[in-house]
């Protein structure tokens, strides 16, 4: 059998990867996408982009729609619940700027 050259060697590895990374997203966005209502798959989401980035202060990748999008929710239902979230002292948010001010 032939072996590999240390090119083809990196190459796998960068395919192993890339597929992994891949793997991992999915199956977050599964779990947010699990939660039954808007605010759930909301805090899921943000909870774990807070853990992904080390802190409660945090930039998002999205905007409103694509986070909807992302989420499998309405826009309007997305950002009504961002309105609660902000008026019951939960979240703040600027942009794509968010800081979870209360974690359960």
């Amino acid at each position: 059998s032939r072996l590999l050259s240390s090119g083809q060697r990196a190459i796998i590895a960068n395919l192993v990867a890339a597929l992994a990374g891949k793997n991992l997203r999915f199956h977050a966005k599964l779990t947010h996408m699990g939660q039954r209502t808007t605010r759930e798959k909301l805090r899921s989401y943000l909870s774990a982009e807070a853990r992904r980035q080390g802190s409660a202060e945090f930039d998002i990748p999205f905007d409103r729609q694509e986070l909807a999008d992302y989420l499998a929710v309405e826009r309007s239902a997305l950002s009504a619940e961002l309105g609660r979230m902000r008026r019951e002292g939960v979240l703040e948010t600027r942009r794509s700027h968010s800081h979870l001010l209360q974690q359960r």
